[in-house]
């Protein structure tokens, strides 16, 4: 073979995209033999899944437990970003000492792309269903806010997504 073998990076971009790109012809296909109403929530959880399958696999080849504390899930999250998501997609992921996760998303290929499409207005998030999927993966208590059930930079807004954890309380043993 001529040129040049994939490997370390390359490769895992090679392979994001092109999971990337299954996933949008899949959801333009769905979206086209059912119609939107059919179509994005199923995307929800087929995303909700996928997040969770990717996730536990991650976490068995890693060897890692549940999180017990916002530094742990970060940690966990940090790494699995750097697997599972394309360099194209533009968010700050903010992990706060309050228990809190907040992300803002400054270019959403999936917004990008649905505009592209026409089917905007009737787009329900898919991608933090993914993320969610995660979680659930790591056996977290949380909640999300905002509302995803319409995209919201469709709405006009920025799209900012926080994400409150809630961590057991340890009991203290000199009690």
């Amino acid at each position: 073979m001529s040129g040049r073998k994939l490997e370390g990076e390359d490769l895992r971009v090679f392979l994001v995209n092109n999971w990337m790109t299954h996933d949008a012809i899949w959801y333009g296909e769905a979206a086209s033999r059912f119609g939107m109403a059919e179509a994005s929530p199923m995307n929800l959880r087929v995303c909700r899944s996928l997040g969770n399958v990717e996730f536990k696999r991650f976490m068995k080849a890693t060897g890692a437990s549940r999180p017990d504390g916002i530094a742990t899930v970060k940690e966990m999250f940090d790494q699995a970003w750097s697997v599972f998501v394309p360099p194209a997609f533009d968010a700050e992921v903010d992990f706060r000492d309050d228990d809190t996760l907040v992300m803002k998303n400054a270019e959403c290929f999936a917004h990008k792309g649905m505009v592209r499409t026409g089917r905007i207005g009737e787009y329900e998030c898919g991608i933090f269903e993914r993320i969610e999927g995660w979680f659930d993966a790591m056996g977290l208590d949380y909640t999300r806010t905002p509302d995803l059930s319409r995209c919201l930079k469709y709405k006009g807004e920025e799209c900012v997504v926080t994400i409150q954890f809630r961590f057991e309380e340890k009991e203290d043993p000199v009690r």
